[in-house]
């Protein structure tokens, strides 16, 4: 695995140093990896103020959790977004954030762009594509990862059936998995 350079020290290097209690790497991790851990929490809560108590309800868990990370399964980033996901989607149904913005798709557009450009910035961390998905595949996996949908329920947005959902996703995950060996 290849780590990111995070001021001198690999992601690896980090990690270890985190799990060995030294608080200052969050520091660390968290201006590395906060603004793309960001994006993708205001794709699923779009009221920022909540958005940032997740963020850093997020961190605390990474911290609390980082025994039971893994660097041979999946990426830190991956792992924490991971976190930053399940975290986002138990504030909405929690119902923490109320809708009550008069113009929620310029909201969607400013959270899209914040979200496009987090991701540009870590394509360019690692000077590679993050994934090569096709685009069903894609969409699939933001229904269920991003909007939190249940696999029925991404199956029907999608008009297609859950058998059909489910090869398609297993595809999207033989790729992921393809790409992270690569």
């Amino acid at each position: 695995m290849s780590g990111i350079n995070l001021q001198g020290e690999t992601e690896q290097s980090l990690v270890e140093a985190l799990k060995q209690g030294k608080q200052e790497v969050l520091g660390l991790l968290y201006d590395a990896y906060a603004p793309v851990m960001m994006g993708v929490i205001l794709r699923i809560v779009p009221d920022r103020e909540v958005a940032e108590e997740v963020l850093q309800e997020t961190f605390l868990a990474i911290w609390s959790r980082i025994e039971v990370y893994d660097a041979s399964k999946k990426r830190f980033l991956i792992w924490g977004l991971a976190i930053a996901r399940g975290i986002a989607l138990e504030a909405v149904k929690a119902g923490k954030y109320k809708s009550t913005r008069q113009d929620e798709h310029l909201t969607d557009i400013a959270c899209a762009e914040v979200v496009k450009t987090k991701l540009l910035e870590a394509e360019q961390l690692e000077n590679k594509p993050l994934c090569n998905l096709e685009p069903k595949e894609r969409a699939i996996l933001e229904l269920i990862y991003l909007k939190g949908r249940n696999c029925a329920e991404a199956a029907a947005e999608m008009n297609i059936s859950e058998e059909s959902l489910k090869f398609t996703l297993k595809k999207a995950f033989i790729h992921l998995k393809a790409e992270k060996s690569a």
